[in-house]
């Protein structure tokens, strides 16, 4: 039999069920997640239309677009409705671009099972638009076309692919990491690990577990990964409605976020947070940045079994990993490899644990790099000039960079502030302090008359990256041409064992004064 004679013949039997499906008074009416697509039957394959078919087909649809009816915007669902029915009555997709455009629908709002929608429930549909040859432009992102709103070709990233140049690992090393570790977030139960089969008097279908692995559900149900989404709709339905327990997972497991999110969201956990960040302590104060937070049970936050999943190439240092563990995290990054050490503008941060003034200016200063003299004798006028012979005494006396520096403190007496006044008139450049002085207030002082680079604050030393978490801490950030290389950190805020092991970890010298 010729191809047109076969296509002549599908038609005819398209046009008969067509026919029988519109006979009123039908004994019950086909779910319509089984309509068949009269393309199919019209001996379609792989996207190539038959001639006879083309022209009408083209015809129907850009009719369709041009009378501007549900072009886009807000649908509202009415009962018996479908989301790949209302696709394919009201805007005139095929089944394939249907399945397309039904994952950006989903996205847009924010839906996962299209099965549960509510009679009255609105949702929105993006702009539906073809070129001139009658293919569909798909909204940006979505899967299965490359191209914009306008027709341009999108960039690489908009298209997802099972493997990509820049994807971190093959697809089976990508599956095999996400096993390994959600089967300590989820221990599979007796029977999850058998290949999935269904058998009915009128069908058999039975899923390939090398090309379909799967994970396990809270509860004892499976998600199915469809690493090529090459499971078609009508057989998605079909499993679902078997086994109501299963969900099936359409994204390439490419070692990205969005893979993860979507099983994640497909597992039945009682809560999934993405993009959670907590903060630890105020000063210094870590926070901790996490791509989903997730709680496995309603009792999962009073037991402290809260489960934390990072997506990146990068782990969090090991040392924060034990941290979160104490505090009742457990922490899962499938895709990360050993942190490399970052690099930091300050490497080298000065921790002045003394509290009494004297000892607290001479740990300053040795963080300053000085050595002062103490009780040092200044003469101000010597006896062979004019014949007075005048000295002051200084508690503290140094030279840098060619200069002459004099630290002392004030007890209000007016002929002590005269004398520091003569020596300020001799070229000294003096520091004053009073007696209720703190750190700050001292290190302000200091660092002012020696004109080093350097403001108080709460200065972030560890910045976020990938791996998700930054360190704050107030003190003085200095450079100077005098100072070791890349500056001091200058601090009076205690430091914690884990704070101590992120610095350490990250590159940096803690140097206790």
């Amino acid at each position: 039999m010729s191809i047109l004679t076969k296509n002549r013949v599908h038609i005819a039997i398209a046009a008969i069920i067509g026919t029988l499906l519109a006979v009123p008074g039908a004994r019950a009416a086909m779910d319509p997640r089984f309509e068949l697509d009269p393309k199919v039957l019209a001996g379609e394959k792989d996207g190539a239309k038959p001639r006879t078919a083309t022209k009408k087909r083209t015809s129907r649809l850009h009719a369709k677009q041009s009378s501007g009816a549900h072009a886009s915007g807000i649908y509202t669902i009415k009962p018996g409705d479908h989301i790949f029915r209302i696709l394919m009555r009201d805007y005139g997709l095929s089944n394939n671009e249907a399945e397309a455009y039904i994952e950006e629908i989903k996205r847009e709002n924010n839906i996962y099972d299209i099965k549960r929608l509510k009679v009255g429930q609105k949702i929105n549909i993006p702009l539906v638009r073809r070129r001139a040859d009658g293919s569909l432009i798909l909204p940006q992102g979505a899967r299965g076309d490359a191209s914009t709103q306008d027709g341009s070709e999108a960039a690489p990233a908009q298209t997802f692919k099972l493997e990509s140049p820049n994807a971190p690992f093959s697809a089976p090393e990508a599956v095999a990491r996400v096993q390994n570790v959600w089967n300590r977030i989820i221990p599979p139960i007796s029977g999850q690990q058998k290949p999935l089969s269904f058998k009915s008097p009128a069908f058999s279908l039975t899923l390939d577990p090398e090309r379909f692995p799967t994970l396990a559900r809270i509860g004892g149900g499976r998600i199915i990964l469809d690493q090529n989404a090459s499971i078609p709709p009508l057989l998605k339905s079909l499993i679902e409605d078997k086994d109501p327990s299963i969900r099936i997972v359409t994204e390439a497991p490419a070692g990205t976020k969005r893979f993860m999110s979507s099983v994640l969201a497909a597992a039945g956990f009682y809560s999934v947070e993405e993009n959670f960040s907590m903060e630890f302590g105020v000063d210094p104060k870590l926070t901790v940045q996490a791509d989903f937070k997730v709680e496995k049970t309603a009792e999962s936050l009073i037991k402290q079994d809260i489960v934390l999943v990072n997506s990146g190439s990068t782990s969090l240092p090991s040392a924060l990993g034990e941290f979160l563990g104490k505090e009742g995290f457990s922490l899962y990054e499938p895709f990360a490899s050993p942190r490399p050490l970052g690099q930091h503008g300050a490497r080298s941060i000065d921790y002045v644990s003394v509290k009494k003034q004297p000892e607290m200016i001479d740990s300053i200063l040795s963080s300053l790099s000085v050595t002062p003299e103490r009780n040092h004798s200044l003469d101000v006028f010597a006896a062979d000039n004019n014949g007075i012979s005048l000295s002051v005494n200084a508690e503290r006396y140094f030279e840098r960079g060619g200069k002459r520096y004099v630290v002392t403190g004030f007890d209000g007496d007016p002929i002590t502030y005269t004398l520091f006044r003569i020596l300020e008139a001799r070229g000294y450049a003096v520091v004053i302090l009073d007696a209720q002085d703190d750190f700050r207030k001292i290190s302000e002082k200091i660092i002012s008359r020696m004109k080093l680079k350097g403001v108080y604050g709460q200065h972030t030393l560890l910045q976020p990256d990938q791996a998700g978490f930054s360190l704050q801490m107030s003190g003085f950030k200095l450079e100077d041409d005098l100072l070791p290389a890349g500056g001091i950190f200058l601090t009076d805020r205690p430091m914690d064992r884990i704070i101590r092991d992120l610095f350490t970890e990250n590159g940096f010298t803690i140097n206790s004064r």
